[in-house]
């Protein structure tokens, strides 16, 4: 049964109804009535409001309809063994930028390699994965959509600051801001955002799959290898060998750090401590102090450089992901 904190939030939210929370207070099943009639009847009227630029099947996942970008891909992948698609031979596929292979099999990273060598690029777009959401769900975000807050409203299992924590990432350009917290202002691991340094190499390796060069060519190159592989330390060692040098930039781990990250940062620099304050059910510092001792000038996270145990010890937590 509803709680009677959640409920007297929905009746808050939706204030339409006069003397509703008067009626929470004559028991719980009125209670429960009352809400599911609340519930109803917010998700109808947002839905009304926002059907013109979310499309009657979509739930608000961003901080307006605007803001949702629709075609944008979720995720994508080359299939070969389906919708009329034909498994190219390996020369084939290896003769293809972009794409690898061997016997039976062929790999292709991007949409035009993928088409050109006869697969069929399968994408996920944003409006596929909201369309993907149970109509409680969807009412659930309308619900936060119209009351400005994700607060306490749960569905089918999920709050509603999960449901949306994802597909945010991909789908709102306006991201950290969601649904859920519209306000929210991007933020970086670093206690002075400035001083993440985006284009740094966090690692990086010599893919020489294709290139496959041979046992003398390989380390007579200043790599290490056998007959079945070849490993290259530098960047110039790879290209002798005819490998790829690919790197993996800050940036790129920036562009997962989810929404509830952000807000527990913005907390920490604004209480000047990373002490209680939970994400994901963890100490802050547990998402920040790697990134940001790997990408941030200092060397240190915002959670390093203001000191404190970064909520490890603490038994009264605020959760950033709420």
């Amino acid at each position: 049964m509803a709680s009677r904190s959640t409920l007297r939030f929905l009746l808050a939210a939706l204030p339409v109804f006069e003397g509703a929370s008067e009626l929470c207070d004559a028991g719980d099943s009125a209670c429960a009535a009352k809400s599911s009639a609340l519930l109803q009847h917010g998700a109808r009227q947002s839905r009304a409001d926002d059907e013109s630029l979310y499309g009657a099947a979509l739930a608000p996942i961003c901080k307006d309809a605007a803001d949702f970008l629709p075609e944008r891909e979720m995720w994508a992948y080359c299939d070969f063994y389906g919708h009329g698609a034909v498994l190219p031979d390996e020369a084939t596929c290896n003769a293809q930028d972009g794409c690898y292979g061997g016997m039976g099999w062929c790999h292709c990273e991007g949409k035009e390699g993928c088409l050109a060598v006869g697969g069929y690029w399968f994408a996920q777009t944003c409006t596929m994965e909201v369309e993907m959401f149970s109509q409680e769900q969807r009412e659930m975000l309308h619900l936060a959509d119209s009351s400005g807050s994700c607060l306490d409203l749960e569905a089918n299992g999920m709050r509603a600051s999960d449901l949306v924590s994802w597909p945010s990432t991909k789908c709102c350009a306006s991201f950290p801001a969601t649904v859920c917290d519209k306000d929210l202002t991007p933020q970086t691991p670093c206690m002075h955002n400035e001083d993440f340094e985006h284009n740094k190499t966090m690692w990086a390796w010599c893919d020489t799959y294709q290139a496959a060069p041979s046992v003398d060519e390989c380390n007579s190159n200043g790599c290490e290898g056998n007959e079945w592989h070849c490993h290259c330390e530098t960047k110039e060692g790879c290209a002798a060998v005819g490998g790829r040098w690919d790197e993996y930039q800050c940036w790129q781990d920036l562009m997962y750090m989810s929404a509830e990250v952000h807000k527990g940062i913005a907390m920490a620099k604004s209480q000047h401590s990373c002490d209680d304050i939970e994400v994901w059910h963890s100490p802050l510092m547990y998402s920040v102090d790697w990134l940001g001792g790997s990408c941030c000038s200092s060397g240190q996270s915002v959670c390093q450089e203001l000191g404190g145990s970064g909520g490890g010890h603490h038994h009264h937590h605020t959760s950033a992901g709420r």
